[in-house]
């Protein structure tokens, strides 16, 4: 709307201009004849009168000195810097009451092409009304959309545009009234409703939502969100957005959903209330800004992103276009501090399994610390060392926790060799670690573990130029061999230990460039041979492969390879091309390993442009091992420089939780969004959900992304070891 504001406010400052009395604004007259009677001037034939800034022509202009009136009449046209934005058969300028009005009026904004046909104007410098008016950005003679309305006021001072009895049509069918409708002016944000949506599901029936939008102040908003289902419930999200500081910014959201005890029963719901909150923040400056010493030499940043909710459909009831695709709801709140060559982080993680009626046997982070001594000299230059600590408390309220300290203390001698052709690099590494359980019983007892390990690395990083290509060749082969090893207690599964053996690790990256010096092929390879495994001494190998055949095509395949079971473990690939007419994507995933969840899937999209006018586009998430499709979507665009609409069909399966425990439902959606250019758009969907089916086993554990980890198998290294540079803990906030 902000381009039919413009429109408005540019005839406005127009006409507010040209009413500006004469002693201000010199105004220079042309015309083929022009007479004179008293107080009366008259000119006829193309009549030309300027200003600084604007300009009037007309066949005839009429000017009474005494009442300082204007009249032009037939074909008259205002121009204001530069812009055609009045065309009318009269218009008249009262320069004295600074008021002014028109008949038949046509304006024309030439940035947006939005465009207004009136039966008559009426303003003065504060306010001014349109009568009996119709607006579109198509062409004017037969145009594919337009607003029609009885009135139009533009309000300067209280700067927002209001309608009465808008209609809108396409060609000449109406298809939606509203008595009123009302937008601002300018591009600060307002009070006010926002755009409904309206949709419909063949389980909920009809769907209304209306965001009611305050803005009291610059540095925070709030936004309620009610909706209702017809034949559902009705719930309430509310969220409240603030900006506290310059560096700092963050929201909360509460929200429920209240069911209808029928739908309740018909679906067999676990829950007939639906609720939950959130809380998100980010500070780049908690602390340091309050330091005036050197402030750019500590850096600090707080991260923070918690939910709360008693079951996934708090998720999926929130917003209409998203649902829920992960059983794994996780909270996070990261803190870290950094600053001459030190480190300090503190971390919490807490899981919510959707799937489960309880979690009290989830593992949960709370929390974890970490501190780290950067890279630094040991008396001679080549000579480093470093130190980090870190301390993680595994708890849960059933079943057993720990509490880990562990030490890393790594001393590292470098020095080129063969004029810089080879890099030896040689370190000892000390590593010490505690845990003490939590309600163990007792045949568990507190674990130590000490080691102590060599580590003698030879590196080449070797360019050479081929014709007009360039090839890059980075090798590295590290000799790990373990000294010192000593543990005792019991070493539960779900607690980290830097478990060194004796290894040899191969690295070789290849890079080509072009002769542009593009990066067009990238070879990684990984390899580690153990001594001390006599039946399986090869770890598995890995390789990644990045081919851009053209800044159109890129292909990608990182596989892993088992030696134990002498199979490709793991393999992704994927292909990406675009160009003027075709978009493509198309990756697959393959994992297939023992006690792990087998993946075979397929994720796709495509866009494809028909004509100047028109483009389908698509896409597939398919599972083969289960015949299952996750998602499957196919839609139709229609582009025209004044308005486009796409219509799309889209079939996906959800979570739902039931008394009975995790289940999926199938929603079949039709979804019709249409924008109208430099107006606005309107969005209208028709849902069909078929009724819940059993998700369990390998099915459900589809529904979570790879890479995502369930909450009673939390990952075991949740803290990284941050590199040897102080930015590095810029990024550790949001790991």
């Amino acid at each position: 709307m902000h381009r039919l504001a413009a429109l408005f406010l540019l005839l406005q400052l127009a006409l507010y201009a040209a009413q500006t009395p004469s002693k201000i604004t010199k105004y220079t007259l042309y015309a083929a004849t022009v007479e004179t009677e008293g107080d009366r001037v008259v000119a006829r034939g193309d009549i030309m009168i300027y200003a600084k800034e604007m300009l009037f022509t007309a066949k005839e202009a009429f000017y009474d000195k005494k009442r300082e009136l204007l009249t032009l009449r037939g074909d008259v046209t205002l121009f204001y810097q530069g812009n055609l934005i009045n065309k009318a058969d009269e218009l008249r300028l009262n320069l004295k009451k600074e008021q002014f009005f028109a008949s038949d009026v046509f304006i024309q904004e030439q940035g947006s092409d939005i465009w207004i046909k009136s039966a008559s104007i009426n303003a003065d410098k504060h306010d001014m009304m349109i009568k009996n008016a119709r607006l579109s950005s198509c062409l004017p003679d037969n145009p594919d959309w337009e607003i029609r309305f009885s009135t139009g006021y533009l309000h300067k001072r209280k700067e927002y545009v209001s309608l009465y009895n808008p209609r809108f049509y396409l060609g000449n069918v109406p298809v939606l009234y509203l008595p009123w409708f009302a937008f601002p002016t300018i591009r600060e944000r307002r009070s006010g409703l926002l755009r409904p949506v309206i949709g419909f599901e063949n389980s909920e029936n009809l769907l209304f939502m209306q965001p009611i939008y305050f803005a009291p102040s610059k540095s925070w908003d709030i936004q309620f969100n009610p909706q209702i289902r017809l034949n559902r419930g009705s719930g309430l999200y509310t969220t409240l957005r603030f900006a506290d500081s310059p560096h700092s910014s963050g929201s909360v959201t509460l929200g429920f959903f209240d069911e209808q005890g029928k739908y309740v029963k018909i679906h067999n719901l676990k829950n007939s209330i639906h609720k939950g909150a959130s809380v998100h923040y980010t500070s780049q400056a908690l602390f340091t800004k309050y330091i005036h010493h050197n402030p750019y030499d500590y850096k600090d940043g707080l991260y923070i992103d918690v939910t709360a909710l008693n079951d996934i459909d708090y998720i999926n009831l929130k917003d209409d276009r998203k649902y829920a695709v992960d059983k794994l709801v996780t909270s996070r709140i990261n803190y870290y501090m950094s600053g001459y060559g030190d480190y300090i982080g503190a971390y919490a993680k807490y899981f919510i399994d959707t799937e489960k009626v309880s979690n009290d046997d989830t593992l949960q982070t709370l929390p974890s610390l970490q501190y780290h001594k950067f890279s630094q000299i040991l008396g001679i230059d080549n000579l480093i060392y470093s130190i980090d600590y870190k301390f993680k408390n595994s708890w849960r309220k059933k079943g057993l926790g720990a509490r880990q300290h562990e030490f890393s203390v790594p001393v590292v001698f470098t020095m080129p060799l063969m004029h810089h052709f080879l890099n030896l690099s040689v370190s000892e590494n000390f590593y010490y670690s505690k845990v003490n359980y939590t309600d163990a019983n007792a045949t568990v007892s507190d674990a130590r573990y000490l080691s102590n390990y060599h580590r003698i690395s030879l590196e080449s990083d070797l360019m050479k130029q081929y014709g007009g290509k360039i090839h890059n060749i980075q090798l590295s082969l590290a000799f790990t061999i373990p000294s010192l090893h000593d543990k005792s207690g019991y070493l539960a599964d779900f607690i980290p230990f830097n478990l060194e053996r004796k290894n040899i690790a191969f690295k070789m990256n290849n890079y080509l460039y072009d002769a542009g010096g593009h990066n067009y092929l990238t070879d990684r390879f990984t390899q580690y041979y153990y001594y001390d495994e006599e039946d399986k001494p090869f770890n598995e190998a890995e390789n990644e492969i990045i081919y851009i055949h053209s800044p159109r095509l890129s292909l990608r395949n990182a596989l892993i390879y088992s030696y134990e079971y002498h199979k490709l473990k793991k393999i992704q690939s994927g292909i990406y091309y675009h160009d003027d007419l075709n978009k493509l994507r198309l990756d697959h995933t393959f994992k297939d390993a023992p006690n792990e969840t087998k993946i075979n899937f397929l994720s796709a999209d495509f866009s494809r442009v028909i004509d100047r006018r028109y483009s389908v586009t698509g896409g597939l998430d398919y599972d083969f091992d289960n015949s299952f499709t996750k998602e499957w979507r196919l839609g139709l665009l229609m582009h025209k420089k004044c308005w486009s609409y796409e219509l799309r069909y889209k079939e996906s399966v959800t979570p739902s939780l039931t008394s009975g425990g995790a289940e999926s439902v199938t929603r079949r959606g039709l979804y019709l969004l249409m924008r109208f250019a430099h107006i606005g758009g309107v969005a209208y969907k028709y849902v069909k959900a078929t009724e819940s089916n059993p998700l369990s086993g390998e099915s459900a554990d589809r529904l979570v992304p790879e890479g995502s980890t369930p909450a009673n198998n939390v990952p075991s290294h949740e803290v990284p070891v941050p590199p040897a540079t102080e930015r590095a803990g810029e990024n550790r906030v949001k790991g």
